[in-house]
């Protein structure tokens, strides 16, 4: 969908320690050829339960939005994205985060945006469409946080990735900011979905262990249905065609693009899944930021998106294209542009 008047006037982001990647190898923890492959270098590992990263991107995205005049208020729509444990069972962390953040009387619903590591461009989405339909909703407040703790193990919960720790959060708003959404588009293949469930059963509670992605994804291959050479172009398929999308309504061509931002993955993955399929050639990319933090789950998108303005990476029109993938198996691409005023 283009967007006409939709613009992220404040980020936020926080990670934890950057903890080499060269010690899990040491320890054990992770295969030296798996570590040749992604070329990672560190990982962030977190003390701080993800609600908590949340609240703290999101006093740094809202004292940025001030910094522009623009005051988010309790009518703002709170949105809450992750892929990881919260925390607490049976308890709402986009509730208890919108009270952080904004008062203990909110005049909106705060809703978790459980899209897995789609959460950043599924919750950019949702505001934008909230702010598109409803024009009584001044503004959206963002937060994307994931902690992968054991006993996730953060080195082989997905191939061709490490998961880190992180936070990240975004002001959405109307009439200008420091990025205009100009379109986001997503698809979906439920047949992919398949990967991250293989053989497992309903249960009635959660089992207590891990889940096993591996033997899951192992399972989902034998049943010989598709193959993985059948994933890999399933995958870039949707990939190819979310981007298109998405710079046609923006009115861009690939050559446009100043910024390829896909989700922070290995350097295979990267350029397998992303580069290749996509069409563009990068000018200016993310991809060492992603080697040294590791993907944050919900939180690559926002994040990146922060480290773009934080770090005085974008000039005037500047293009951004942002992609986005999730279990399910979801695809989404975002393009923005950096403010001219």
């Amino acid at each position: 969908m283009r967007f006409e008047d939709v613009w992220i006037a404040g980020t936020g982001g926080t990670y934890g320690e950057l903890v080499p990647i060269e010690q899990a190898v040491a320890d054990g923890a992770y295969e030296r050829i798996a570590a040749d492959s992604t070329g990672m270098v560190t990982v962030s590992q977190s003390a701080e339960a993800p609600p908590e990263m949340a609240v703290t991107a999101g006093r740094q995205a809202l004292k940025e939005a001030a910094e522009l005049g623009i005051e988010v208020g309790p009518d703002a729509q709170v949105l809450h994205g992750c892929a990881s444990f919260q925390g607490i069972d049976m308890w709402s962390a986009a509730s208890w985060i919108g009270g952080e953040l904004l008062g203990t009387q909110l005049g909106c619903l705060p809703t978790t945006v459980q899209a897995w590591s789609n959460g950043s461009l599924a919750s950019l989405a949702v505001a934008a469409n909230t702010l598109t339909a409803q024009p009584g909703v001044p503004a959206a407040l963002l937060t994307v946080a994931d902690r992968f703790a054991p006993p996730t193990d953060r080195y082989y919960a997905s191939p061709g990735m490490v998961f880190g720790d992180g936070g990240a959060a975004a002001v959405v708003t109307r009439g200008g900011g420091r990025l205009r959404l100009l379109s986001c588009v997503s698809e979906t293949d439920t047949v992919l979905g398949g990967l991250s469930k293989g053989e497992e059963k309903f249960r009635s509670a959660p089992s207590g262990e891990p889940p096993d992605a591996r033997r899951r994804t192992r399972e989902f291959l034998a049943r010989g249905e598709v193959s993985l050479r059948d994933v890999q172009q399933r995958s870039a398929e949707r990939t190819r065609s979310v981007v298109a999308r998405a710079l046609a309504e923006a009115g861009l061509s690939t050559e446009e693009v100043d910024w390829f931002v896909p989700p922070f993955v290995g350097r295979m993955l990267y350029r397998e899944a992303f580069v290749r399929p996509s069409g563009v050639t990068p000018r200016n990319t993310l991809l060492d930021l992603g080697l040294s933090i590791g993907h944050l789950g919900a939180g690559d998108g926002l994040f990146a998106l922060n480290h773009l303005i934080s770090a005085d990476l974008l000039e005037p029109g500047a293009t951004v294209l942002l992609i986005g993938t999730g279990m399910g198996f979801t695809f989404s691409a975002a393009v923005l542009a950096a403010s001219r005023g």
